[in-house]
């Protein structure tokens, strides 16, 4: 079993103290992690599906850096995953050019051909991620960041200062993660940015029914193929009813190939098996002028996979907290577990077939052994981030060759995609274990 903590939209402000309207809901809402960790269990991943920030300024994931970091102290988790919001961008960027650009981009194929272009004409697509390079500052240092947003995070804020990275035609447009094996299923977890034409107006439902407030999720921005035996899950900010989609031939997509889908944005908090599992986390921290129906929430959501009649099941159990206006309480109304959790069939497969032969064999062996047995690729590069010693580590595997990368946060990336590039993975672990004796 793997255990996630779900938020998104804490919309950070430099506010502190006294101005902090939410203040004493974010300080319930830290001693209620430490309250269902105890009573839930371990929490294994930390997802922020977004819109951490409010105007996407250096000052504001100042603020928002401190608070993860309480988060993860609390819920003794290191391991943060997240994706940008609309609120994650600087929208006084090429803001002119990327409301022209924005009609064009919402007509058929357009998003995907522009994209397309991104090795011969890299600043046609820098101008629509660079807006968020304050965001990508976080990202980098949980390793949250796709190869075109790497790149991006170097572009000029405007045409008349620096060079232009080159992009290369096997930059992605989305992260991957793998976080390892559960009873014979790999697990994936992938995040794409769904803001990138998003404006002042984002937020408002009469300019979505207007049709002007849809977003764009080309292929590239998902084309992730799904094998028999992987599970993958996706964050995205925005749900698919946001999203520009022709006879929903991109939602009937995505369903095909990520089995749990998690989403921010709404402010409401409710899942449901759609085409696949489709979990929004609420709102954290609601705007202050939003009416009584929409309130601070998060979720704690448990994947497993289970043996029914022989037959592995996906099963996703979410339990549901709320902000009272003085304590956060259970939400039984979205609260979905056990008889009434989320599920979904997987298909038989040889490393599944091969878990159960060896539960029934060693009834005594617990799941966390069977976890423990498992490498987890990321959880290996989230260590490595976090050990003291990361350029003697690159020494020792390559020597000089990354001497010349600056600042050491790009030079940390490059090295852990080197690394994941030549199946090195599980030599860096036993480096790491080394250090810990």
């Amino acid at each position: 079993m793997i255990r996630f903590l779900q938020i998104s939209d804490i919309h950070f402000t430099d506010k502190d103290g006294n101005d902090d309207e939410y203040r004493q809901m974010k300080s319930k809402f830290i001693e209620d992690i430490t309250s269902c960790r105890k009573s839930i269990g371990k929490i294994d991943y930390i997802l922020i599906c977004g819109d951490i920030a409010f105007s996407g300024l250096d000052s504001e994931y100042k603020v928002a850096r401190e608070f993860i970091g309480t988060i993860c102290k609390e819920a003794k988790c290191e391991s943060v995953l997240l994706v940008p919001g609309n609120h994650d961008k600087k929208r006084t960027v090429y803001s002119r050019i990327r409301q022209a650009m924005r009609d064009y981009l919402l007509k058929g194929k357009n998003a995907k051909t522009l994209l397309e272009s991104k090795v011969r004409e890299p600043m046609s697509v820098g101008v629509l991620y660079t807006p968020f390079k304050q965001y990508y500052k976080l990202a980098e240092e949980y390793l949250c960041i796709s190869d075109v947003a790497f790149k991006a995070a170097l572009f000029p804020e405007s045409d008349q200062e620096g060079k232009v990275p080159k992009f290369v035609p096997g930059d992605k447009m989305y992260w991957t993660q793998d976080l390892g094996e559960i009873k014979g299923f790999h697990l994936f977890i992938h995040g794409s940015n769904t803001s990138l034409l998003s404006d002042q107006d984002d937020g408002e439902s009469k300019k979505l029914k207007k049709g002007k407030h849809l977003q764009v999720v080309p292929l590239q921005a998902y084309n992730v193929v799904a094998k028999c035996d992987e599970i993958h899950m996706l964050m995205l900010h925005h749900p698919m009813s946001e999203i520009y989609d022709k006879g929903k031939k991109i939602e009937k997509d995505i369903d095909s190939r990520f089995a749990i889908q998690l989403f921010g944005h709404v402010h409401k908090q409710s899942s449901s098996v759609e085409g696949a599992i489709k979990i929004y986390s609420g709102a954290l921290q609601p705007e202050e002028d939003e009416s009584a129906e929409y309130f601070p929430t998060y979720n704690v959501i448990e994947l497993d996979v289970v043996n029914t009649d022989g037959n592995p099941k996906l099963k996703v159990n979410v339990f549901c907290r709320k902000w009272d206006g003085a304590d956060f309480v259970e939400y039984i109304e979205e609260t979905k577990t056990e008889t009434n959790a989320l599920t979904i069939e997987l298909k038989e497969n040889e490393a599944w077939e091969k878990t159960m032969a060896s539960y029934c064999r060693d009834k005594d062996k617990t799941e966390e052994d069977m976890a423990e047995a498992s490498l987890n690729p990321y959880a290996v590069k989230n260590r490595f981030l976090r050990c003291g010693r990361e350029g003697e580590i690159i020494k020792k595997m390559y020597k000089n060759q990354f001497d010349r990368i600056s600042p050491n946060r790009t030079k940390y990336i490059v090295f852990l995609k080197q690394v994941e590039n030549d199946g090195r993975i599980q030599e860096l672990n036993e480096i790491l274990n080394g250090y810990d004796k």
